[in-house]
């Protein structure tokens, strides 16, 4: 029998000035679960450090309650009947004040993603993560992100990095996307090993994801302190 695999909405959202802080509280601590009827449920909201990606930028993370039904309330709810949801609509208006637009994604978590219930009860809390959206040969997803959790995890568990996702990007064949829990020290400790190839299976490790990359990229993210995966000294 196959596994079932959770579904997750992914939200890159452009913000407008200073207001990363307030929109992230709007998501973490108001109406968004309600307004989207249930369909559902926070995983995480970040700030990327612009440091290391365009900024101001916050990237959400959603899993779908109950996995496909959840997707199809969440299409029917805040699509097809958009104009019907007051609720919804002033959930939007003001999140209007502090974005400009966005860019959304549908994954599917690959075998060995932690769902959002272990998260919660032996999920990771951290400070900074590492969000990689990387592209894929066309259809090799799935066997790069058994790679990864074959070779890659446990090497990056040695420097401090916990997996919280590992994602398939659907709608396309050319996208995947991992999240890791970290700290600034075990991130600056494995950024030093590969930059001065002190420890060359990470050397070797960027050869092999190229049986499946065409390209890769990371960067850093800290959580609004209000979430489940926060170490709670953030921002």
């Amino acid at each position: 029998m196959t596994e079932s695999r959770n579904i997750y909405l992914h939200e890159t959202v452009d913000i407008v000035g200073q207001g990363a802080m307030g929109y992230m509280d709007q998501v973490a601590t108001t109406t968004a679960t309600n307004g989207s009827g249930g369909a559902l449920d926070l995983v995480g909201t970040w700030y990327t450090m612009g440091s290391t990606g365009r900024w101001p930028q916050v990237i959400n993370l959603w899993e779908c309650v109950n996995g496909w039904t959840g997707w199809q309330e969440l299409m029917e709810r805040t699509n097809l009947q958009r104009t019907k949801s007051s609720e919804l609509n002033d959930w939007w208006r003001e999140a209007l004040e502090v974005r400009s637009g966005g860019y959304d994604r549908l994954l599917a978590s690959f075998s060995g993603s932690p769902n959002l219930t272990e998260l919660r009860t032996n999920g990771p809390r951290a400070s900074v993560f590492v969000h990689e959206i990387s592209r894929c040969r066309p259809g090799a997803a799935n066997d790069y992100l058994a790679a990864v959790r074959e070779f890659w995890a446990p090497l990056r568990s040695e420097f401090g990095h916990e997996v919280v996702g590992l994602y398939e990007v659907l709608l396309t064949d050319t996208e995947v996307m991992t999240i890791w829990a970290t700290d600034p020290k075990s991130h600056c400790r494995m950024m030093a090993a590969e930059v001065d190839q002190s420890d060359l299976r990470i050397s070797e490790w960027r050869v092999k994801a190229r049986e499946y990359l065409t390209q890769w990229r990371e960067e850093l993210m800290t959580p609004y302190p209000k979430t489940v995966l926060s170490a709670g000294d953030s921002l």
